[in-house]
């Protein structure tokens, strides 16, 4: 006997949520981003679009719930739709063909997801979140990272491969992922993705830049230091703390009690003056034209298990010019937070995505719709982590990232989203299950240590560990943590230069640093 027809407004696909994450992605919600971009359905299908958005939402939900590769079509339709084709009221139905969901996925296209992902992204944290703000600022982030896709002739041409001229070529077709992420809560403020051959991380960071709002304090290594971008950051409002590189040659204006000094970032022709100057020995005549900045110079000291301590020096320029609103000592241990969107990648990409895993998608507007369902699913799990840390009173680090990801597959197994009481009931007990967890691991010894007692994070992209990740806080999951470095002071030692002979205070008045269209009052 063949399938029995369902009868009109019963077919399961309508049914069908995304458990416990439904609270945050719901069905009304999706249907508003499905007609505003235009996919609504002409005729009735077995697969409505907010059928197929849930779907491929669930791809990236259940996409290392195997360690062999991401489960296919069926496998995720099945765990989606099993017990919804067996309800009363629901006919029992044949599921529909990989390839008919390939299709489905086409007629969808990526604008849902965008617009899905565009709604849901941005912080989590509360003024009571732990390690969410210093200084009065919201602490941000923000970094590059690369995702594999399959290597067909559309996704090569799209988004091409890292390495130049054919040297050190990665074995995949890539996409750059620049994210902007809230250090308390690893939440996705904003993400821009694009092809590895043709975008930077600089001009990605450029996509960014409408997200950066005044009362933030945006971190970031010393890859992205420049005169352009630190303009376009400071004019959003946006106060900056970014890690710059040794070589730059920085003069200061005057030095500040607390070791730190006040300096210029000078645009590319005064750089140019300025070398020139150096290089025939004479000082540069007037003040330097560009940016004012402040300078915190210091150390890290590293213990490893087995040898000698070493240390490392570091570099920040800051837009907080007042050093007793932003002590030295203060800024180096909130910089330490930046390497949180490291740990943020580590979830996205190997414990969502898979570690090892490429995107399943051939091709390229399919890639962009999962990426963007890959992103509001890490978006989803992580507000399910800060309800969890704010109704326990914790710090949302302290909450397993990994039992999240397990606690949001079962329920949608569950079908817990079927009603709003059972929702309800079925985020309360995940939320419950979270913190049991952590509360079990505490007794064991094995949980994820507090702000207090800060852990080393993740290797980064090229599988090394910067001696700075020691003062950054990660959770006990995070994969990759170097073996030999391990928990130091909360702050890190300041190495003072006070050799040079300038005045020790800020001016009485304004100081005017160069002239013309980069000139700073």
């Amino acid at each position: 006997m063949g399938p029995i027809p369902a009868p009109p407004g019963q077919r399961f696909g309508a049914h069908v949520r995304l458990g416990v994450l439904t609270e945050e992605i719901t069905p009304e919600l999706v249907d508003e981003v499905v007609q505003h971009s235009g996919r609504t359905e002409a005729r009735r299908r077995l697969l409505p679009a907010r059928t197929v958005v849930y779907f491929v939402l669930a791809l990236c939900l259940f996409s290392s719930s195997d360690s062999a590769g991401p489960p296919g079509y069926l496998s995720v339709l099945r765990t989606l739709t099993e017990k919804l084709r067996h309800l009363p009221n629901l006919a029992v139905q044949r599921l529909p063909t990989s390839s008919a969901l390939t299709r489905a996925r086409q007629r969808l296209g990526e604008k849902p997801l965008q617009a899905l992902f565009e709604r849901l992204c941005g912080p989590l944290a509360t003024v009571r979140t732990p390690g969410a703000f210093a200084f009065g600022l919201r602490l941000v982030a923000w970094d590059g990272t690369v995702l594999d896709v399959p290597d067909t002739p559309a996704n090569a041409a799209e988004f091409g491969f890292t390495g130049k001229d054919g040297l050190n070529q990665s074995g995949h077709p890539q996409v750059r992922l620049m994210a902007l992420i809230e250090c308390g809560t690893h939440a996705v403020v904003d993400a821009a993705f694009d092809s590895v051959a043709r975008f930077s991380e600089h001009k990605l960071a450029r996509r960014l830049l409408a997200s950066l709002q005044p009362g933030m304090l945006l971190l970031a290594d010393r890859n992205f230091a420049g005169h352009a971008l630190w303009g376009l950051v400071e004019s959003t409002g946006c106060h900056l703390a970014w890690r710059i590189k040794k070589n730059l040659v920085l003069p200061p204006l005057w030095v500040l009690p607390d070791g730190s000094y006040v300096s210029v970032m000078p645009t590319p022709a005064e750089t140019r003056r300025q070398g020139d100057a150096r290089y025939r020995r004479r000082p540069p005549a007037g003040l330097p034209d560009g940016h004012l900045i402040r300078i915190v110079e210091y150390t890290v000291t590293i213990h490893p298990q087995a040898g000698p301590p070493h240390t490392e020096s570091f570099r920040l320029a800051t837009s907080l010019l007042d050093h007793r609103h932003a002590p030295a000592h203060r800024l180096a241990s909130a910089y330490h937070q930046r390497w949180e969107v490291e740990n943020g990648f580590a979830e996205l990409k190997n414990r969502l995505r898979g570690a090892g895993f490429i995107l399943r998608s051939k091709a390229p507007e399919l890639i962009c719709q999962e990426i963007y369902a890959l992103l509001t699913v890490y978006q989803a799990l992580c507000a399910l982590e800060m309800r969890a840390a704010d109704h326990g009173g914790i710090d949302p680090d302290r909450i397993s990232f990994t039992v999240t990801v397990q606690l949001a597959r079962l329920t949608v197994a569950g079908q817990v989203a079927a009603d709003t009481t059972t929702l309800s009931t079925a985020h309360h007990e995940a939320v419950t299950e979270l913190l049991a967890a952590l509360l079990r691991s505490d007794a064991t010894g094995s949980a994820s240590a507090s702000r207090s007692r800060p852990r080393t994070p993740s290797r980064s992209e090229n599988g090394t560990s910067p001696a700075h990740s020691v003062a950054s806080t990660t959770r006990s999951e995070s994969p990759d943590t170097h073996p030999d470095l391990q928990e130091h002071a909360k702050s890190p030692a300041l190495l003072v230069r006070g050799t040079f002979c300038f005045p020790d205070r800020l001016p009485d008045s304004p100081l005017h640093v160069g002239s013309g269209a980069g000139a700073v009052t």
